[in-house]
């Protein structure tokens, strides 16, 4: 048996070894970023550009989940776009190819000034030096004629919370915007009432905007690499809230449960609302909600009816 093993394997100089050789080395070459990361690396060098740690630069190199990326954000032709930090371009002209007129919003001066070289005979591409926490995304959909514009973006981990409260304070005039985000970022969206990963952000997200998981990406498909994976998610941002309650108040509430996670309600309570513990104790049965309970087990709409409560008990929202 060990004679006829070696005797079916090629020699070294097989022709079919060297094929798969080379299949093997160009699939390598493929799923390590290949010709894209070259390309990025190029682009940068020759303009005395290098990735920025401060700006929480990880350009995407994989030029398959770019299409996927864009295949994914469900773009129609009559769109404007708006790119959330198009660094190197990895999604630019993917973007600008299907929508009436794609807007980035590039912070890094020098990067701008290379996407401006490089879209620079695209009409339909507007290059905008600046950060997008202080865009104003109500004239540029004024500016272009839509009720509604469509985000798409590779955002900065340090900077995801900022961005999506900008979003969010923006959604009359955002219709959905698909970003990628850090793997355990998109887990604590999407996460279940009385879960580890289930918090305030949670609830802020969850009553802001509708979210859905597209897929993860590998850390490997970033220069540089990050030191974790990273989800695609999609939001649906609601034209109106999914409860009824003063969303100041709702929020103050939801905040005080998850400051004091291991603490029951009624000592929450207490302490975000100023009241007695006899007041809390009504105001519990009022909204039907044990006070045992920790906040981290309730459902948006069960603090939403501990809201109205305060409210009726004249609680100012």
């Amino acid at each position: 048996m060990a004679e006829t093993f070696l005797m079916s394997h090629p020699s070294p100089r097989d022709p079919r070894r060297t094929r798969a050789s080379d299949y093997v080395r160009e699939r390598a070459q493929r799923e390590s970023g290949g010709s894209e990361l070259q390309r990025v690396k190029d682009a940068l060098t020759s303009r005395g550009l290098s990735p920025r740690k401060r700006f929480g630069q990880n350009f995407l190199v994989r030029e398959e989940i770019a299409e996927r990326i864009v295949e994914h954000a469900h773009l129609r032709d009559d769109d404007v776009a708006v790119e959330i930090g198009p660094g190197a371009g990895a999604l630019t002209l993917r973007l600008a190819r299907r929508v009436r007129h794609l807007i980035a919003v590039e912070k890094d001066a020098g990067l701008a000034d290379y996407l401006r070289e490089e879209c620079g005979d695209v009409p339909r591409v507007t290059i905008v030096e600046g950060d997008f926490l202080e865009f104003d995304l109500a004239a540029a959909a004024a500016a272009h004629g839509v009720a509604k514009l469509v985000a798409v973006g590779n955002i900065p981990y340090n900077v995801t919370t900022p961005i999506l409260e900008h979003l969010f304070e923006e959604r009359g005039v955002v219709r959905s915007a698909v970003l990628l985000v850090q793997k355990e970022y998109a887990e604590r969206l999407a996460a279940a009432a009385g879960t580890p990963e289930y918090g305030a952000l949670t609830l802020f997200a969850r009553y802001h905007a509708l979210m859905e998981p597209l897929m993860t990406i590998r850390a490997g498909a970033f220069w540089p690499r990050p030191d974790v994976d990273s989800m695609l998610v999609r939001f649906f941002l609601r034209e109106h809230p999914p409860v009824e309650a003063p969303e100041s108040l709702l929020f103050r509430i939801i905040r005080a449960s998850f400051q004091q996670r291991r603490k029951q309600l009624a000592n929450t309570l207490e302490n975000a609302l100023g009241l007695p513990r006899a007041a809390v104790e009504r105001l519990g049965r009022q909204a039907g909600i044990s006070l045992a309970r920790r906040g981290e087990t309730l459902t948006l709409d069960e603090f939403a009816r501990l809201a109205r409560a305060a409210v009726d008990r004249g609680i100012d929202g």
